[in-house]
């Protein structure tokens, strides 16, 4: 074979094994950037597109940052307020499964609440505002039945037993 097509051939086939690993990354990149997107839709929709406070608000609504008046773990609707006003808890860290993931069991949920728990930060300054009511963590989490109608979420909310007695944002921003 004549040496200047052999070059040829050698250039061509480097230039077509460059090409095929910039496709592979580009692909890569794509897929990895869908899956964040993916991840974005199943979380809530922003606080703003659900009305002005005070507002009464479904559990699959509440956003991180709400603050709720007279709260209930057990309910399936609180009335979500502003959090400089009297209230007696705050949404402070979700985590939500993918809707195709089969039911835990409830002793992973109540780890995982912990887990959850574990990656909210609060503010201190204001915290120390209320060390004598006692700030305490409590963990929400879907039962078989409500996993089985949809519900993916375990929240992890900082309460006070002690009425609507919370006039400040305790999260660190």
């Amino acid at each position: 074979m004549d040496p200047i097509k052999r070059q040829r051939l050698v250039i061509g086939g480097i230039v077509v094994g460059v090409l095929a690993l910039i496709g592979v990354v580009i692909w890569v990149l794509l897929n990895l950037l869908g899956s964040t997107q993916q991840q974005a839709t199943i979380t809530p929709s922003p606080t703003a597109t659900l009305g002005p406070l005070p507002r009464d608000t479904e559990s699959k609504d509440f956003q991180v940052g709400d603050c709720f008046a007279d709260f209930d773990p057990n309910a399936p609707k609180a009335r979500v307020v502003a959090c400089d006003t009297g209230h007696s808890a705050q949404l402070a860290a979700v985590h939500t499964y993918a809707a195709e993931d089969s039911f835990p069991g409830t002793n992973a949920l109540r780890d995982k609440g912990l887990e959850v728990c574990g990656t909210m930060t609060l503010n201190n300054e204001v915290a120390q505002k209320y060390v004598t009511l006692q700030l305490l963590k409590q963990n929400v989490y879907p039962s078989q039945t409500s996993w089985d109608r949809g519900d993916r979420r375990v929240d992890c909310f900082i309460v006070v037993d002690s009425g609507n007695t919370l006039k400040d944002d305790l999260l660190e921003k």
